[in-house]
């Protein structure tokens, strides 16, 4: 019997991070990998307080060895969607690969046997504006991976940026404006 790689990729929103007046408000979303169709992440934002706050959110990556050959996750490329900006000192161990993508290495000596999973984080800022409002989806992916064997992924091409591959994932955040206080809660998002 032939055996089959197969690498594949979750992301969720596990943290929103609210800074408002010196107090850092950290709201523990209690998604899941398993979240499918995962729940937005909803932040809402005094209107006289946009431009004195700051909204983070932390996210999660979580690859998977779902095939019968060990390997590796060498590379993982996050797609930031306008709007969210990538700060190098929230994020340690990713690096700026052009407009709008970094990628990690963070993984690539882990070697993933047949049901392992691994797990990688990375924080993104919203830029603060009125007119920077609504629905944004960060998108990552595996953008290289190894096997001894050099057995291509039965069912995923790295870094081609095909949705429903499942070396690829999205996580969405919605922020809006409110006439009370800074508040975060989640509503399930019909896409």
């Amino acid at each position: 019997k032939v055996q089959y790689f197969d690498l594949s990729l979750r992301k969720w929103v596990t943290k929103a991070i609210v800074i408002q007046d010196g107090k850092t408000n950290v709201t523990e979303t209690g998604h899941h990998a398993e979240d499918d169709p995962e729940e937005v992440v909803k932040v809402d934002l005094k209107k006289s307080k946009i431009d004195s706050v700051v909204v983070k959110f932390e996210y999660q990556i979580r690859i998977t060895n779902e095939g019968e050959i060990a390997g590796y996750a060498k590379e993982i490329k996050d797609h930031i969607p306008e709007g969210l900006k990538f700060e190098q000192e929230d994020n340690k161990m990713w690096e700026i690969e052009g407009t709008n993508k970094v990628t990690t290495r963070a993984l690539e000596n882990t070697l993933l046997k047949p049901g392992e999973s691994a797990s990688v984080e990375i924080i993104l800022k919203w830029i603060n504006s009125e007119t920077n409002m609504g629905l944004k989806t960060n998108i990552a992916e595996i953008s290289e991976d190894y096997n001894e064997s050099e057995t291509p992924d039965i069912d995923s091409t790295p870094d081609n940026q095909v949705p429903g591959e499942d070396d690829i994932d999205d996580a969405p955040v919605l922020l809006s404006i409110e006439t009370g206080q800074a508040r975060i809660y989640y509503t399930l998002a019909v896409i």
